[in-house]
């Protein structure tokens, strides 16, 4: 071995007995159970689980004490003269009787306190932005639900982002984490050890996923100024990461009888091989699309700006006039298997069949790999149950087509 690779051997071997490094190391990669179950980036997970803990009747051993906590925390966001109740009120008063609702009224968190004529709305936005004019609309509709009590309505993102509707508080997980961890921190009296797991896994993840650790990052910060040639030896080894097109490209790939045409970053074509032997009438402009003159291609799809969702369709290409527009009619006329087709027909380009393998939703809070299986699985579907039916019936288009022209022929 060189001396270059001795010391670069040393290198790594005093990063990995680096303390700080475990500490890092520790804090990234232990189990957690709102990762095992899809929860990381899931609004509705997120929302779920706040419910849960704010609701006094749920059976966490904790009463109102989260909801205490964090609608004092909330409050301590608004100036004191603005405030529509005051922390003595929530903290002298009987919540007991606190009624939360989910997605009432579309709303995802409703806290209403009937002994203290106050009402609480709590709009969760954890991966998405609040639509247009979402939060006035929200605003009217708890207006009209509550009219008569004291309200309060909050904006809980991970950044505490300032909402586009001046009723609203802006409020961020950062203060989420922080008042659950002072109630489980020092407790008055001992509190539930199978609570305390759990919202400690919470804790975890928002750190991990949605708010930034200043101390985590004070520490990656200082590994990498005492470490910096063995990171950037293991950055630059790093195996190029996979993606959802190259689990498909695999699949197609064992397939026999199928062709890939060609593939970029986040789109793939493929044919299949009996078409290029038996089409005579559906082919294309070599010069306006593919120059194999191909007319009828699958494409496989990913979305940059849709993370998770992979589209599968079949295109018809810019080819004669007269035949696209019996292809599209005829597609059009068969919806049980030529679905999702585009309408209107395009100039040059028409779909005439489209199925999601993943949909951004399904992708949400998944795993890349529960999202790989759930591709796997999708394609498999599509093979067994569609693929060899969009083939023939093809075919028979272009047979049609051909029994058409024979008149002419002759």
């Amino acid at each position: 071995m060189d001396t270059v690779a001795l010391a670069l051997e040393q290198k790594l071997g005093d990063l990995f007995d680096d303390a700080d490094f475990n500490t890092v190391h520790r804090q990234m990669s232990p189990f957690n159970l709102f990762e095992a179950v899809g929860a990381v980036r899931a609004e509705l997970r997120h929302s779920n689980f706040l419910a849960y803990l704010l609701s006094p009747s749920r059976p966490h051993g904790l009463g109102p004490m989260p909801l205490i906590a964090v609608l004092r925390s909330i409050l301590s966001r608004i100036p004191s003269n603005e405030r529509p109740i005051m922390a003595l009120e929530l903290v002298a008063g009987d919540l007991d009787d606190a009624i939360v609702y989910r997605e009432r009224d579309d709303i995802d968190i409703i806290v209403e306190l009937p002994s203290l004529n106050f009402v609480v709305a709590i709009e969760n936005k954890v991966g998405s932005k609040a639509g247009d004019g979402q939060l006035e609309r929200y605003d009217v509709r708890l207006k009209k639900l509550y009219p008569d009590h004291r309200r309060l309505m909050v904006f809980l993102t991970p950044d505490g982002t300032t909402p586009d509707h001046a009723g609203y508080v802006a409020y961020d997980y950062g203060g989420i984490v922080e008042t659950l961890e002072s109630i489980i921190t020092n407790p008055l009296e001992p509190l539930p050890s199978e609570t305390v797991l759990i919202i400690n896994h919470y804790i975890d993840l928002v750190r991990r996923h949605i708010v930034t650790d200043e101390r985590l990052r004070s520490l990656a910060i200082r590994l990498y100024e005492r470490h910096r040639e063995a990171f950037d030896f293991i950055y630059n080894c790093r195996p190029e990461p996979r993606n959802l097109l190259a689990v498909v490209r695999e699949r197609i790939e064992s397939v026999e009888g199928l062709t890939i045409e060609s593939t970029g970053s986040n789109i793939l074509r493929f044919t299949p091989d009996v078409w290029d032997t038996e089409l005579q009438l559906v082919k294309a402009d070599p010069t306006k699309w593919t120059k194999t003159g191909r007319g009828l291609l699958f494409e496989v799809k990913t979305y940059p700006n849709t993370p998770g969702r992979v589209n599968l369709s079949l295109i018809l290409g810019p080819c004669d006039s007269a035949m696209r527009s019996y292809v599209y009619q005829a597609a059009m006329a068969n919806p049980k298997l030529f679905q999702g087709v585009v309408k209107p027909m395009g100039v040059q380009f028409a779909t005439i069949f489209s199925r999601d393998l993943l949909t951004a939703t399904q992708a949400t809070g998944m795993s890349f790999e529960g999202q790989e299986t759930n591709v796997s699985l999708a394609w498999s579907s599509f093979q067994s149950e569609q693929l060899q039916h969009l083939m023939y019936a093809i075919l028979e288009m272009d047979q049609q087509l051909v029994e058409q022209q024979k008149p002419e022929i002759a």
